[in-house]
């Protein structure tokens, strides 16, 4: 079903207007609320109109557009301040904002000046009921107007004196009421109701109590009294009950009816019905009643200008505001200039000598600048009523305050603009209902990367929400909750930023504001991007968990004592240095010394005081003593801060556990012993090298390439030993790579196998350094790498020995060298082989095998190695 539904013009018309284009969007979106009024509206058979929204956007039904007339059908979907421009007044806004506050309002013989079908204005009267439409909320959306047109009972009361006459003459056509009383006024003899009251044709004693209210029975019995007393006429306009229980006004006249005698046998009246007069009275002086405390309160006063002389009339109010005595006699507008300010002077000219039609309304404001009420501000509203536009009738009343506040507002208006064109932040305001954007300062592009126009289309909320993290999106959805509900609320979050698609860190402060009623109507918020400052965070945090994995993994103890209340605070790691589980004892001076070796604690002690009295740091290594005996040595830093006084009061430091260094320093001259003995062991080994080389070589020269060549591997073995830590070992790889790179690209034709890495016990490298020297020395002059298309293959594996100590296998394998024929002299000084075949196995317990092959040297070497590489 198509809705809004019914089957009227207006009905069809109003789902066929473009509703996307004004503030309540597509009918699709409407709440529920709205169509259901609509429709009812649509259904009333009298004049009905809806004012919805903030703009207060007019929708009608059939009935109402001959209310509307030539304003139909433009009326639709407009503001109802823009549509009846010419009769929307201070008054009306005023009871549409009790209205929209929650209270009905009803008023009675409202007079517009509207055009008639032929284009004339004439006036009419409507008595106009408004009513507050509540959303699923429970707040006012809105207003429900129902009219019912007066306009000829108005007219009917006006002539009311004028029909009088008429009156009289239509007692004579019968259109009266007739009625007899007796002598006494006891009994009502007889009575003709003409359809106002029961007819009466037999005498009753009860006709007060049965026709006569309560609230006028002593009117009626005083006007009794004064006609008996006469006798004269009785004459009252009184109430009467009528037989449906209504109320109706009788004009009553009796006359006595006398005998020869001149005594009063009974009275002959009439009666007409005046209800509808009396009734037009009330409202007439109800009306004026409702003028007069609108004008009372309301501050306002009445003038009444004649165009014609230019005289004004005005009651007291409007002098005072003019800062004049009161006056009964008119006055000149030519009185009041003198009091206005030039614009205001040159409004009033303006107005009373222009042309008036009929109808018409004026409204403006004027300065007073001169006389008692200078400075003030006034507001004058006037209107011409029917069709002699020389007199014209109006209000004026005070508008300082109202002035004054729309200046400051608009002052704030215009710094809040400024602040918010000049923030970093973005400063925005948001409907606490539907969620989109009312305000929206500059910075919203800044921080979020989006235009303004960009974000106010659409739905807002929903647009804005697509920028967050969705891992952040239920925490800012929960906070808005929050504020629709009342409260303050700060959430930080993450957007991905258009269009470099950055993450940046948001922080929004949301805040209700409120109506006059208290509900919460709008949300402003500040928005700030926080991105520097959560990375400041985190790297402070990364810092702090750097700082605090420091202490934990360096094992650095640290203090803080308060020299004035001996108050101490020791980290986690300092209770463990001392010896102590953590919290186990309350950290202290006394606490900290009494683990200090006694040996050192008179200078732990000497060494705290002269730090504290001559403000030079504090610094010792000293030893403490577990409880399981244990014996360790701390290295101890501390400084003392002083007040002005020169007085300590503050000591920070830190300890660390050094027993470890002091080990290895007394290790090092262990190991500097070592290395005496060491160097002593190798000048014996030069010597010895130098006595072979002197007994093997035939002249200098010879003595002078051997040796140097020896010299130059030893060399090479000690930077190998040299650059190794005490607990690391050098590999047969590096070891074998050192010697084939001394070869000065001999190693072309070599290819070497096997595993990397193999450790070489230290006692064993240097003679190893020297066999491997030998080898590659004589295969360099005489075998694989001093001859055309020779080739040399090393190769090495491991294998367990019985004991489980790891050996090392080496196979020194050279081809394609052309041999010597058998028995012939051999080749070199021999010494090589003579290492290879004696010193290892008697230096190194190695198992070893020479050969001269063929074609070439086969050695093999077998030796123990380090146990790590098992």
């Amino acid at each position: 079903m198509t809705r809004p539904s019914g089957t009227g013009d207006m009905a069809a018309r109003i789902r066929a207007f473009d509703w996307a284009a004004t503030a309540l969007g597509p009918i699709a979106t409407w709440p529920a609320e709205l169509l259901s009024t609509v429709e009812t509206m649509l259904a009333m058979p009298r004049p009905a109109t809806l004012l919805w929204g903030e703009a207060l956007l007019q929708m009608y039904n059939d009935a109402y557009v001959e209310v509307a007339r030539d304003r139909h059908p433009a009326l639709l979907g407009r503001p109802v301040a823009e549509g009846w421009d010419d009769i929307y007044d201070d008054e009306v806004a005023q009871r549409l904002a009790t209205v929209l506050a929650g209270a009905a309002v009803s008023v009675a013989g409202r007079e517009v000046s509207m055009r008639d079908a032929a284009g004339q204005y004439e006036r009419r009267s409507f008595d106009i009921t408004w009513l507050p439409i509540r959303d699923a909320d429970g707040v006012v959306a809105g207003a429900l107007q129902q009219l019912v047109e007066v306009t000829d009972h108005r007219r009917a009361t006006a002539q009311l004196r004028d029909s009088e006459a008429q009156l009289r003459m239509m007692v004579t056509t019968g259109r009266h009421m007739l009625f007899r009383m007796s002598a006494d006024w006891r009994a009502l003899l007889y009575l003709d109701g003409r359809d106002m009251l029961p007819d009466v044709t037999e005498p009753i004693d009860d006709w007060v109590e049965r026709f006569i209210p309560h609230e006028d029975r002593g009117a009626v019995f005083a006007a009794m009294a004064i006609a008996l007393d006469g006798p004269t006429m009785f004459e009252l306009e009184h109430r009467v009950r009528c037989p449906d229980g209504s109320i109706g006004w009788v004009a009553s006249r009796a006359l006595p009816v006398v005998d020869a005698d001149g005594r009063v046998v009974e009275w002959f009246g009439t009666g007409i019905d005046i209800t509808a007069r009396r009734t037009a009275e009330e409202v007439v002086r109800r009306s004026e009643e409702m003028r007069r405390i609108a004008l009372d309160g309301g501050g306002m006063g009445a003038w009444r200008i004649d165009m014609a002389t230019r005289e004004v009339r005005g009651d007291a109010r409007f002098f005072a505001f003019l800062g004049m005595p009161p006056s009964d006699e008119p006055r000149l507008a030519t009185d009041f200039l003198d009091r206005l300010s030039p614009e205001g002077r040159e409004a009033v000219n303006r107005f009373v000598t222009r042309r008036i039609v009929p109808g018409e309304e004026f409204d403006g404001e004027l300065e007073i600048v001169a006389g008692p009420t200078a400075g003030c501000w006034l507001r004058w509203r006037g209107r011409a009523d029917g069709p002699d536009t020389r007199i014209l009738h109006g209000v004026v009343f005070d508008v300082t305050e109202q002035r004054q506040a729309t200046e400051r507002l608009r002052e704030r208006e215009e710094m809040l603009r400024l602040f918010g064109d000049a923030s970093r932040d973005a400063l925005w305001i948001r409907d606490a209902r539907t969620l989109h954007w009312r305000y929206v300062t500059p910075a919203f592009r800044t921080i979020y990367g989006q235009p303004r126009r960009q974000v106010l289309t659409g739905d807002h909320y929903r647009n804005w929400l697509a920028l967050i993290l969705p891992d952040d999106r239920a925490q800012v959805e929960a906070a808005t909750a929050r504020v629709r509900g009342g409260e303050h609320a700060t959430v930080d979050y993450r957007i991905r930023c258009a269009p470099d698609g950055r993450t940046r860190w948001l922080r929004t402060t949301e805040f209700p504001i409120r109506d006059a009623a208290g509900q919460v109507v709008l949300i402003g918020g500040i928005t700030s991007d926080v991105t520097a400052s959560h990375h400041a965070r985190e790297a402070v945090t990364r810092s702090e968990e750097r700082l605090r994995s420091a202490v934990e993994v360096g094992g650095i103890g640290l203090w803080d004592w308060n020299v004035a209340t001996d108050e101490v605070h020791w980290s986690a790691e300092h209770f463990l240095l001392q010896g102590y589980p953590v919290g186990s004892v309350e950290p202290s001076y006394s606490a900290w010394l009494a683990r200090v070796h006694p040996d050192d604690r008179a200078e732990a002690e000497t060494l705290m005081a002269e730090a504290m009295g001559g403000g030079r740091p504090y610094k010792q290594e000293f030893r403490v003593v577990h409880p399981d005996g244990s014996v360790h040595w701390h290295s101890a830093r501390g400084r003392f801060f002083f007040d002005d006084a020169a007085q300590p009061v503050r000591m920070v430091g830190a300890i660390v556990d050094v027993t470890e260094r002091r080990a290895w320093a007394e290790r090092q001259q262990v190991l500097i012993a070592e290395l005496q003995h060491r160097t002593r062991n190798l000048i014996g080994v030069v010597r010895a090298l130098a006595d072979k080389c002197a007994r093997s070589s035939h002249d200098l020269v010879e003595f002078h390439q051997r040796f140097g060549d020896r010299l130059q591997a030893l060399v090479r073995v000690q930077g190998l030993l040299s650059r190794l830590s005490d607990s690391d070992r050098v590999t047969f790889d590096s070891l074998l790579d050192a010697e084939m790179a001394a070869l000065d690209g001999e190693a072309a034709a070599v290819t070497l196998s096997g595993p990397k890495g193999v450790r070489l016990r230290s006692s064993t490298v240097q003679t190893l350094a020297m066999a491997l020297h030998e080898l590659a020395t004589n295969a360099v002059k005489y075998g694989a790498l001093g001859t055309a298309g020779g080739k040399l293959a090393i190769t090495w594996n491991l294998s367990a020995g019985e004991d489980g100590t790891p050996w090392l296998h080496i196979d020194w394998h050279e081809t394609g060298v052309p041999m010597p024929a058998s028995g012939s002299v051999p080749i070199g000084s021999g010494e090589g082989r003579e290492l290879i075949e004696r010193a290892l196995p008697y230096q190194l317990g190695a198992q070893t095998s020479f050969v001269l092959g063929a074609d070439g040297v086969r050695c093999r070497i077998a030796i123990p190695i380090s146990r790590h590489n098992s």
